[in-house]
C-alpha cells in the first residue's frame, strides 16, 4: 500500500541565524518570541505540492537579549495520495510536521557552532488548527423531554 504523502525533496531557501553578542546567559534565557507560518500551493503541471513552513524566533521587546534570533524557510515537495480527499489540510498538518522536524535538527546543528549553549531546540508544536467553537451546540446538558 502507498503511503498518503510522500516526501520529494525539502530545502532551506533563507536561513537567518544571528548570535546576539550583548546576550548575558548568567541572566537566563527570556521568554521568546516564537512564530511559525505554513502556506501550501499545487503545482498545475506536475501534480506536485509545495509546503513552505517559516520559523521565526525572536526577543519579546528590543531591551532583552535572547541568544539568537532566527528567521529560516523550509520548502517542502509532497506528492498526495488520490485518495486524499483534502490534501491541502494533510500537508497543513502532516507537511508542516516533517518540515519542522527536519528545521528542527539544522537549528540544533547551526546553533550548536555558536557561541551560545545549549543549542536551539524548537518546542514541540502542533499543527493542527484549534477547533472552531460549533454555536449549534450548549454548554448546558440537554433534558429529557417528557410528554404532558
Amino acid at each position: 500500500m502507498n503511503p498518503p504523502l510522500i516526501v520529494r525533496e525539502y530545502f532551506f531557501p533563507f536561513i537567518q541565524v544571528a548570535a546576539d553578542a550583548e546576550f548575558d546567559p548568567s541572566k537566563g534565557i527570556p521568554k521568546i518570541n516564537f512564530e511559525k507560518k505554513v502556506s501550501v500551493e499545487k503545482k498545475p503541471q506536475n501534480g506536485i505540492y509545495q509546503v513552505a513552513l517559516e520559523i521565526i524566533i525572536m526577543p519579546d521587546n528590543e531591551k532583552e537579549k535572547i541568544p539568537y534570533s532566527i528567521d529560516l524557510v523550509t520548502v517542502g515537495l509532497f506528492s498526495v495520495s488520490k485518495a486524499i480527499k483534502d490534501p491541502e489540510k494533510l500537508l497543513r498538518i502532516t507537511g508542516a510536521s516533517i518540515l519542522y522536524s527536519a528545521a528542527r535538527e539544522f537549528l540544533i546543528t547551526l546553533t550548536a557552532r555558536g557561541p551560545w549553549q545549549p543549542p536551539v531546540f524548537l518546542p514541540t508544536v502542533s499543527f493542527i488548527p484549534p477547533e472552531e467553537p460549533n454555536p449549534a451546540a450548549s454548554s448546558e446538558p440537554k433534558r429529557k423531554q417528557t410528554k404532558q
